[in-house]
């Protein structure tokens, strides 16, 4: 009886093994696919490096997330989030720049633009929920605090 019980066990964890594998052989074209779209939105695509990609499914369709950054990024230096939807051509791509004291008035629409895109990564669930809410608040309060034409 202990064989049976062992051998079925076994059986399990064995096919449960080649099932993962299996999946995760599925997995590395859809990972090259984003992986080559999002190098494409950098001025050397050559030289992307990317780390935590991960692939989970939303709506019937494959989204990766992940981070990138340039080859010859500094240690400790902030990695882009990206989230790319398989079939798509555009993967979005948020900077995580951190919120600094002052926005020139110049570069508000770069910082709102920025902004919606941590939205959108929240959406397909490359980011914790609430993570958007969270630098949303800091750079509306930022914003609240600038100064238009020397006015405020």
């Amino acid at each position: 009886m202990k064989r049976v019980i062992i051998l079925g066990v076994s059986l399990c964890l064995c096919s449960a093994g080649m099932a993962h594998a299996a999946h995760q052989g599925n997995m590395a074209p859809i990972v090259a696919e984003a992986e080559r779209h999002v190098a494409a939105t950098q001025p050397d695509p050559a030289g992307v490096v990317f780390r935590n990609v991960a692939v989970h499914g939303m709506d019937g369709a494959s989204v990766v997330c992940g981070e990138m950054a340039a080859h010859d990024t500094p240690a400790g230096s902030v990695h882009m989030k990206f989230g790319y939807v398989q079939g798509q051509d555009d993967p979005v791509v948020f900077s995580g720049r951190d919120v600094p004291q002052k926005i020139s008035f110049n570069e508000v629409n770069s910082w709102l633009n920025d902004s919606i895109k941590l939205e959108d990564l929240e959406e397909m669930g490359c980011v914790p929920k609430g993570t958007y809410h969270s630098y949303n608040e800091r750079l509306n309060q930022v914003m609240s605090q600038r100064k238009q034409f020397g006015v405020n």
